[in-house]
């Protein structure tokens, strides 16, 4: 039977820290953290739930853990098919493309659900160390998640970051901040593009990251760079996902979400409208 030391270490590797990332996270010393992962002392029974949330799982999740737990990733594509928001089958996008899978984001509408939703935009910010002093949301589908977002990261983590919402609520932005833009899903970039330009005209202000549920990793309207790759030559901005189209196939690969009859399609999808190497 693992003890509590090695499920913790394993926890700690599977999201790539180090003993004194995660004793900074959690408000101890690195030795503290060491002691626990070699079981020569205990966490208090009172981290336990802290350090249970911080890793995204219940508290009988980390007394029975496994080495191939899944990790968020994994966890949040299973969370988009238990919602209803990842769907296979043959969708007609906006674009005209003929798509073996859709993501609806207009099926999240519960509290619950936008409030774990937050919580996969905090962790994808503190993956790719996003520094922002500056949250943005414009549209009335991001903006519950950019509160949520804001709100996780203020209670797990002691970020207070400012808002900013459609020219009137929150902080106005300026020139020296560190904007965060809050988005859903990248497909070809067009609404992205069409907000990032009137961010720039209203304030003079340059966002420096976005981040967003899915990046699609089709190409820009036009273009032979994915759309991502697009917006960050042109914008100078940092796009980051949740996950992509290559996370759901793999997904779908090891059986954690069913649509293995769907896996051909989507790979000659992600072969025809990808980036061209």
């Amino acid at each position: 039977m693992k003890t509590i030391g090695t499920k913790l270490q394993s926890l700690r590797k599977n999201k790539n820290m180090t003993q004194a990332q995660l004793a900074e996270v959690l408000n101890v010393s690195p030795q503290s953290v060491s002691k626990w992962e070699h079981d020569l002392s205990a966490p208090d029974i009172a981290m336990l739930p802290v350090i249970a949330r911080f890793f995204g799982i219940t508290m009988d999740e980390l007394f029975s853990y496994r080495l191939d737990a899944l990790n968020y990733k994994e966890r949040f594509i299973q969370f988009m098919i238990n919602n209803g928001v990842l769907q296979f089958g043959e969708f007609r996008l906006k674009s005209g493309r003929i798509s073996p899978y859709f993501i609806d984001t207009g099926n999240y509408r519960s509290a619950s659900q936008i409030a774990k939703l937050g919580e996969f935009y905090a962790e994808c910010m503190r993956e790719h160390n996003v520094e922002t002093n500056l949250l943005v949301g414009n549209t009335s589908r991001e903006i519950p998640i950019m509160i949520a977002a804001s709100l996780v990261l203020f209670n797990r983590y002691g970020m207070d970051i400012q808002y900013y919402i459609d020219h009137s609520v929150g902080k106005q932005p300026d020139i020296h901040d560190k904007v965060t833009l809050i988005k859903d899903t990248l497909t070809s970039g067009g609404t992205l593009k069409e907000t990032l330009k009137v961010l720039r005209e209203n304030s003079g202000q340059k966002v420096t990251n976005v981040i967003v549920s899915v990046d699609r990793m089709e190409r820009g309207e036009g273009a032979s760079l994915s759309a991502r790759r697009e917006l960050e030559e042109i914008y100078g901005v940092k796009v980051h996902s949740i996950v992509t189209l290559d996370d759901i196939i793999g997904a779908a690969e090891k059986g954690i979400i069913g649509g293995t009859e769907h896996l051909a399609a989507l790979r000659k999808y992600r072969e025809k409208y990808g980036e061209w190497k």
